[in-house]
């Protein structure tokens, strides 16, 4: 049976392990990648098992840059707390980097053409995708692990406040973090949820140092607003050389700033509250992903929707597409292209309607086409034209956009980029009838964090659980 805490005497051994089969992945790779090259090719060679010297010194090579260069990019910082996309994007970063040294080594040799081409792309593309693939499910494992309760590290929350409460309640259901409160330190339990109430509760600075000093105690997280920083001072005084880690939550919530982004300016740290990461050169490489994925998209599916909009016709007499104004980026009107689901003058009669799970206005066929979302495959059209991204908020009517920008706070935050097909909020499951607070959170997210990793991270989640969806309707 694993214990608890398995991992968390043993760090550097786990540490020393990553490194070294980092390494051997390269190596092996390399290896690997010459012997499926060479099978194609002509030329033999003799060497240490069949390898050629000079591709074995530049795969030892290749090895030594790995070993001295991925620790400065931070690739073997610790885990807990830390995406899986950005684990992929610092690795990717220092394997390119270790790609241009070997190139730019090659240049100034001369050397480049005693190398196969095809050994070095598929080593190139076989060890990056080996590097990741170990380190995703590594990752998978860890956070099973965690969230079956081994591999906890425990912490004391400084606070019993609504502040605290919050940063408590988070950490209860992001179990995959393994971060266990075992105490609390404050006098007012009334805004603390019950199951917290539990806790230790310690009230008296002293006794805080003695408890952390039993060595039970990984991390102290003050959790207070700003008017307490008296008792913030008598804290990091009180605890001032323990072991344990200090933490401390800014106070975000009295201005309801809990979904915005951070960033550091000269060495200042700002909160983003209305901005966009899509500007400047991100919005270049946006408007390419765009007009190149709809592109290839559109070729894939036309097959599908030529079939698709048989369907529609034989469904209900009518136009097969369904034209649509909406709201998009800046808050300019757009006409937005779907499937007809709906007999043709049905809208007419009923007017703009919220959807939900018991609108029955739907044909047999339309209603298939809602819950698979297949009625949204002509937007692609939308994406070529330029009025709508492939990922980004959700757009709405203008009769909504009217109802609920004054009903829901940053709503309209949410048109300072292109609408999308699919978005942050619908691969998180809110989308229909679900709670718009939530889902412009998601959307202001998605907004203020953009990145072509997250783009393609929300690609995958659509592809596997975005398509089909309870809430698709």
């Amino acid at each position: 049976m694993i214990k608890k805490g398995l991992l968390k005497g043993h760090a550097q051994v786990f540490n020393v392990m990553l490194r070294v089969i980092d390494l051997a992945a390269v190596f092996v790779c390399g290896m690997v990648a010459y012997y499926f090259s060479a099978a194609y090719s002509t030329y033999t060679a003799t060497g240490v098992h069949g390898v050629p010297p000079h591709y074995l010194k530049v795969i030892l090579l290749a090895v030594v840059i790995v070993a001295l260069l991925f620790p400065l990019f931070n690739i073997y910082r610790v885990w807990r707390g830390t995406s899986t996309l950005s684990e992929i994007k610092y690795l990717t970063m220092s394997w390119v980097m270790v790609g241009l040294l070997l190139a730019t080594l090659a240049f100034a040799t001369k050397s480049g053409a005693d190398f196969s081409r095809s050994w070095m792309g598929l080593w190139f593309v076989s060890a990056w995708v080996s590097l990741i693939t170990f380190r995703v499910v590594l990752r998978m494992a860890l956070n099973w692990l965690r969230s079956s309760g081994f591999n906890h590290r425990h912490i004391v929350i400084v606070g019993t406040g609504e502040q605290a409460a919050v940063v408590a309640e988070r950490l209860r259901h992001s179990t995959w973090f393994g971060l266990e409160i075992s105490a609390l330190y404050g006098s007012d339990t009334e805004k603390l949820p019950d199951w917290l109430k539990g806790k230790k509760l310690i009230n008296d600075v002293a006794e805080l140092r003695r408890y952390v000093d039993k060595g039970d105690v990984d991390q102290v997280w003050i959790s207070l607003p700003h008017s307490e920083e008296k008792i913030i001072r008598k804290v990091l005084l009180a605890l001032d050389g323990v072991e344990a880690g200090i933490r401390y939550v800014p106070d975000i919530f009295e201005y309801q700033l809990m979904h915005h982004s951070l960033s550091e300016i000269a060495g200042v740290p700002v909160v983003n509250i209305s901005y966009s990461a899509i500007d400047g050169m991100n919005e270049i490489i946006k408007n390419c992903e765009d007009y190149i994925l709809s592109a290839v998209l559109l070729i894939m599916a036309s097959p599908l929707m030529l079939v698709l909009a048989v369907g529609v016709k034989m469904s209900s007499p009518g136009p097969v597409l369904y034209r649509q104004r909406r709201v998009g980026w800046n808050g300019k009107k757009f006409t937005m292209y779907k499937f007809r689901t709906m007999p043709i003058e049905t809208e007419k009669e009923s007017g703009p309607i919220w959807a939900s799970s018991v609108d029955n206005r739907a044909t047999r066929f339309g209603s298939f086409l809602r819950k698979t979302s297949l009625d949204e495959l002509p937007q692609l059209f939308n994406v070529l034209q330029g009025k709508m991204s492939l990922i980004g908020p959700r757009p709405e009517r203008p009769h909504f956009v009217e109802k609920y920008k004054n009903e829901v706070p940053h709503y309209n935050k949410k048109h300072l980029v292109k609408a999308g097909l699919t978005g942050w909020a619908q691969v998180h499951g809110w989308r229909g009838n679900t709670c718009l607070h939530t889902r412009i959170e998601h959307d202001l997210y998605y907004i203020e964090n953009w990145s072509l990793w997250l783009d393609i991270k929300i690609i995958f989640m659509t592809i596997f659980r975005g398509l089909v969806h309870k809430n698709a309707y």
